[in-house]
């Protein structure tokens, strides 16, 4: 399936940070009205689909897209309801910090830098479990449902989405290696609140994927008679690009990725655009250390010394 044609590309792919900021103060509004009331209000999961309204148009103009505070006159309930002990709301800047903070915990429970053994999958998986946990809170709030269990849901879930089957005791072991336990129980019902938060849409598209593909484009580009301008070699060596040559470049952008996934910009940007720009980031910053190297050494050396120098992307 191409991108373009997914529910990432036209459902999931927010078009402004004033869109982002916009479906969490709604979600933020939502907890905060339920937890604010003195009837027993049934704690929901809200579906994207039916919470996210018309979408705003885009602007830019800095002070919009702030996130709304309580000095704000339509700010709403600060406190829960006497029955819950009237206990301050979170706003929707505290829950924003909250995501950042438990998204960024997801590589360590599943992928390939999990604290526990047992839980090192591929990357992707990684990536697919923090896109889901990014999503579900669109339309849902912290301040209802624990994102330490939606974490470890997320994980889950990713792995079964990416065929990467794991037992979920895996999961709840790696959630105590992380001294954040999660049981068994909750983990497998969180996931069912997951998939009824994201509408049941698993489709997800990693950055990861597009970065091979385009460091293939851009080798076979820089072999052309029109690419070889733009390589520059050791001393002025001159030689047939080799397979070998842009992997700084790739790993560089690899790992430039690990840093994104957990982050807002796959919310908002497509996964090509994402790779594209880690590559270009990446190019850039090899190039910059084998300057410094060169001029450290007295003007020798590429990477790891017969390697292309400095291609640019």
């Amino acid at each position: 399936m191409l991108y373009e044609e997914s529910s990432q590309a036209f459902k999931w792919q927010l078009s402004s940070l004033v869109e982002l900021n916009s479906l969490r103060e709604r979600a933020n509004r939502r907890a905060r009205d339920v937890l604010s009331r003195e009837d027993a209000a049934p704690l929901e999961v809200y579906g994207f689909a039916d919470t996210r309204g018309d979408r705003p148009k885009s602007t830019t103009d800095d002070q919009v897209v702030q996130l709304m505070s309580e000095h704000d006159p339509n700010y709403g309930p600060t406190k829960t309801s006497q029955a819950r002990g009237s206990t301050a709301l979170l706003t929707p800047s505290d829950e924003t910090l909250l995501l950042s903070f438990y998204c960024s915990k997801i590589p360590l429970l599943i992928g390939p830098h999990a604290t526990l053994p047992r839980c090192k999958r591929d990357a992707k998986v990684a990536a697919t479990a923090s896109l889901l946990f990014r999503r579900f809170y669109l339309s849902n709030s912290v301040m209802i449902h624990d994102p330490k269990t939606m974490l470890a849901a997320a994980a889950f879930l990713a792995a079964k989405v990416e065929d990467c089957m794991l037992d979920v005791r895996y999961l709840e072991m790696g959630t105590k290696e992380m001294n954040a336990p999660v049981p068994l129980t909750d983990i497998l019902d969180a996931e069912i609140r997951l998939m009824k938060g994201i509408d049941f849409d698993l489709l997800v598209f990693s950055p990861y994927k597009t970065i091979v593909p385009i460091v293939e484009d851009l080798r076979t580009f820089l072999k052309s008679e029109r690419g070889k301008g733009l390589v520059k070699w050791k001393k002025g060596e001159e030689r047939q690009l080799e397979r070998e040559d842009l992997r700084p470049v790739h790993d560089m952008a690899m790992k430039i990725v690990d840093d994104v996934i957990v982050s807002d910009i796959p919310l908002m940007y497509a996964p090509g655009e994402v790779g594209t720009a880690a590559l270009v980031v990446a190019n850039e910053d090899v190039c910059n250390n084998q300057r410094k190297g060169n001029d450290e050494d007295g003007g020798g050396g590429g990477v790891e010394g017969d390697k292309v120098e400095s291609p640019e992307i």
